[in-house]
């Protein structure tokens, strides 16, 4: 079974992917799993009212969610249809992809991104305390 996992030919091929019995309603147990935790996700960040850069992290994820979500449940039916282009195994390679590379990227928001702008916000209040405030009009 999992050798051909390993075969080239095997996920490039034009022969849609067979998603039929247990294995497809694992699938597309996955894909719906993913979309409402994306869901659930983005609802908890709207009523979220601390720290804004976890608010937006918390959208992101739940951006990334909703949207693989609906292209993995798009890809599903494709496949379950017997689409020759579309339902092919290798969408399921690219989808794996970009949530790979989605990840990738939310990671390098937290770690990098969050920190600068952190940093920058406390140098503006910093430098903000040696201003008066404003005068109302």
């Amino acid at each position: 079974m999992f050798n051909n996992f390993l075969d080239p030919s095997y996920w490039f091929t034009l022969r849609p992917a067979l998603v039929g019995g247990t294995e497809g309603k694992i699938i597309f147990g996955v894909f719906a799993i993913l979309f409402v935790l994306g869901i659930v996700a983005r609802i908890v960040s709207s009523n979220k009212t601390g720290d804004r850069y976890m608010k937006e992290v918390v959208e992101r994820i739940a951006t990334m969610l909703v949207t693989m979500g609906i292209l993995g449940a798009l890809l599903y039916f494709f496949s379950f249809e017997q689409i020759r282009l579309f339902g092919s195994r290798f969408w399921y390679l690219f989808w794996l992809i970009g949530i790979i590379v989605w990840c990738f990227f939310l990671l390098r928001f937290v770690k990098r991104t969050i920190p600068e702008l952190r940093a920058h916000e406390a140098l503006k209040a910093e430098q903000r305390k040696y201003f008066p405030p404003r005068r109302k009009k």
